[in-house]
């Protein structure tokens, strides 16, 4: 706050004695949000969006400048900033949706002082752009806890959604709670993941740029060597929510109860917290590893469970498409996901994590 603070008053005193403007907001403005796109960005990635938002500030008044206003007009403004900042900069998304927010911002302020010359706030917008980025040079903000914050968001996001499905198959479960579980997946492998990957990114190499956390370099590499591995959990999840909403839509009714199924996936959502409490313990956790060996004693009942309906769909001939036979193989999906997952929270400990026998 103190940043963005520094950075909107230096522009704004910058750019009223430059270009003579009485109220030079535009200045202002611009280095209010390269400021804030810059905060999770490394020093290239800093200056790409920086470059972005005055690009689309610069674009608006152009358009503000030459053409009428109206809902064609700011719809074609906001796809070729959109396009601009995606797929030519390729920023993230959420970065890439600040320079037509930017854009538009700027358009209602030039409408509200139409009398002002086209090229002074085209200076104002440089020079807040350029304090923006001078102030988050020389102040960097930390990484640590902002990637701290949502890797443990992360984390708990996947082992509540793993807890949730776990704890409702030890009763009839439907079509309607499934829905909720692949969503509530969903949300975590798409939105939960890509806030982390933006947070955690290239943590390590942005270290050497930014003193504050340079003498964190070893815990933002181990940050950043664990982001991928979350990321395949939060897949996996979303993969398992998926195979038992399939499942639920194979009976009429209610779907049976399964508590062996149910306990493996909250013995699951256990180590998945784990490994995160892990992670972020700068004493060194030691939860995983007692976690992991409950995850395992859980699955061998459930691998038990699968075996014995795959070899029932067997004696019963059962075809391609058959209840019995998809169940069996659903069961199987998700205990396969449970193996991928596990491997991948198993990495750094001693071998002997389990894996999926087929028979």
């Amino acid at each position: 706050m103190a940043k963005s603070g520094l950075a909107a008053g230096l522009s704004w005193g910058i750019a009223r004695t430059a270009s003579g403007e009485a109220s030079p907001v535009l200045a202002a403005l611009s280095a209010l949000v390269v400021v804030q796109v810059s905060v999770r960005a490394s020093l290239r990635t800093a200056l790409q969006r920086s470059a972005a938002v005055v690009l689309g500030v610069l674009g608006a008044l152009a358009v503000g400048d030459a053409l009428e206003l109206n809902g064609l007009t700011v719809a074609l403004l906001v796809v070729v900033t959109l396009a601009v900042a995606e797929l030519v900069l390729h920023l993230p998304r959420a970065a890439a949706r600040q320079v037509p927010v930017s854009a538009l911002i700027v358009l209602s302020a030039a409408a509200a002082d139409p009398g002002s010359s086209g090229w002074y706030r085209a200076l104002d917008t440089v020079i807040g752009a350029v304090v923006g980025v001078v102030v988050s040079l020389l102040l960097p903000a930390s990484r640590l806890v902002d990637a701290r914050q949502t890797l443990d968001r992360l984390g708990d996001a996947i082992g509540a959604a793993l807890e949730t499905m776990g704890s409702a198959l030890d009763q009839p479960w439907s079509t309607e709670q499934t829905r909720d579980w692949r969503r509530a997946a969903h949300a975590v492998r798409d939105r939960l993941v890509d806030d982390a990957t933006e947070a955690v990114g290239n943590s390590r190499d942005s270290a050497r740029w930014n003193v504050r956390d340079r003498r964190h370099a070893a815990v933002l590499g181990r940050y950043e060597e664990m982001l991928p591995r979350l990321e395949r959990t939060g897949i996996g999840t979303w993969v398992i929510a998926r195979t038992l909403d399939d499942q639920a839509r194979l009976a009429d009714t209610d779907h049976a109860a399964v508590p062996a199924m149910g306990a493996l996936l909250v013995a699951l959502a256990g180590a998945s917290r784990a490994a995160v409490r892990d992670l972020l313990d700068d004493a060194g956790g030691t939860d995983l590893a007692p976690a992991l060996a409950e995850v395992r004693e859980r699955r061998e009942r459930c691998v038990r469970g699968a075996s014995r309906r795959a070899r029932l769909a067997l004696e019963q001939e059962a075809t391609y498409g058959d209840p019995l036979e998809s169940e069996w193989l659903g069961y199987a999906s998700v205990l396969v996901q449970v193996d991928r997952i596990v491997s991948d929270l198993s990495l750094g400990l001693p071998a002997g994590g389990p894996t999926l026998d087929p028979s």
